[in-house]
């Protein structure tokens, strides 16, 4: 498990130009096109989101009164709740609307033809298992509240919002429990590669 805290996070502008976002984890590093980018995104203003064809991507809020992403002839979703996600395909015309002020937001950004994924949020009352062992990477983020992590070697590690653990097979099933009395938040995503051909 290898856990990096959100102090450590990178600033990058967004590829439109419109805000900042802090770079978590990119994959390969640059100036290679990424298979997978995972980032926490500051909305400041109501405007388009950047455009990503061959992406695929999955927006969770994590702090503010939420947004509204109008998708163009592909629809509307309205995010009002931390925790709350969408996804959506990274080429489609997307307009975020702020609700009531400033927003913050997870996103994950897949290549479609390279990678897939599976993503999983939930509140967390009681402890929780996440497996690892399937896939090359498992991403455990913690968006609201306190999680302790101990994976099946017994390492443990405590993640607050907007910790994140990168974790590989090895650590097998880990054990998310919530820290205190309050209910944690827990977004999980599982990234796997696609074969060539």
């Amino acid at each position: 498990m290898l856990i990096v805290r959100e102090s450590a996070y990178r600033t990058v502008p967004w590829k439109n130009g419109g805000g900042l976002t802090r770079e978590i984890f990119r994959e390969p590093a640059e100036p290679a096109p990424f298979d997978w980018r995972l980032s926490l995104a500051s909305i400041d203003a109501s405007g388009p989101f950047s455009i990503f064809a061959g992406y695929h991507r999955t927006l969770v809020l994590v702090q503010g009164a939420g947004v509204e992403l109008e998708f163009d002839q592909h629809g509307r979703s309205r995010l009002t709740r931390p925790g709350q996600s969408v996804s959506f395909d990274g080429a489609w015309q997307t307009c975020c609307t702020l609700l009531q002020g400033r927003s913050t937001d997870l996103n994950l950004i897949v290549a479609s033809e390279r990678m897939f994924s599976a993503t999983d949020g939930r509140q967390l009352t009681q402890p929780y298992s996440v497996q690892t062992a399937q896939w090359p990477e498992t991403l455990v983020c913690c968006i609201s509240g306190a999680l302790q992590l101990t994976n099946a070697t017994g390492q443990s590690a405590q993640l607050r919002s907007v910790d994140v653990a990168r974790c590989a097979p090895a650590d097998g099933a880990i054990s998310c429990s919530p820290v205190g009395s309050a209910p944690a938040y827990v977004f999980v995503a599982a990234l796997g590669y696609r074969s060539p051909g």
